[in-house]
């Protein structure tokens, strides 16, 4: 075979099995997303996180089990951790601390939740003495927070607060803070 061919059946080839790698592992990684929504076919790693995935079902909240995140730790190094529950439809994340109590875990907790603070990331912590409360409020209430804390902030912003929307008095428009008050 003359070298320019040999080349071109090299790159095709290797196109091909490169090809065949991708989507052997897209065909992977999808065989699995039925576990990332399904609580009944989930191996937690905890009776909290099981509380909580049967809660987050029931109530037909999507969640994604342990999703990889990268943070920049206080340490200043990056790295892939993986809260428990990520809830797509409010961009936030559920961390489970069932250890609490142990100097070094206790440690990781405070870092963790430093960690996410800083990079604006709203996670909402339980504790095992959380499930001695109302439990199941607390999340809520702590997702209606995010939920409406966003949305303030998507209203505070200079191209939300100046478009022209109608006023409840009639076709009279009015603009940003001051609707109902036409200019």
């Amino acid at each position: 075979m003359s070298s320019p061919h040999f080349f071109a059946f090299f790159v095709l080839y290797s196109i091909h099995s490169i090809w065949a790698v991708l989507i052997s592992l897209v065909v992977s990684l999808s065989d699995g997303l039925e576990e990332i929504v399904s609580p009944r076919r989930v191996h937690f790693k905890s009776e909290g996180e099981r509380k909580i995935a049967y809660f987050l079902d029931s109530h037909d909240i999507r969640y994604q089990y342990e999703t990889g995140v990268l943070v920049n730790t206080p340490y200043r190094k990056t790295r892939i951790w993986y809260p428990d529950f990520y809830l797509p439809q409010f961009a936030s994340y559920i961390e489970y601390f069932g250890l609490v109590g142990k100097k070094n875990y206790d440690e990781g907790v405070k870092n963790k939740l430093l960690a996410y603070q800083q990079m604006s990331l709203d996670v909402i912590p339980v504790y095992p003495w959380t499930f001695s409360d109302d439990w199941q409020k607390y999340i809520m209430a702590e997702l209606e927070k995010t939920t409406l804390r966003r949305y303030k902030t998507l209203r505070s912003n200079k191209y939300w607060s100046t478009q022209k929307s109608f006023s409840k008095y009639g076709n009279k428009l009015a603009y940003g803070k001051s609707l109902g008050r036409p200019y």
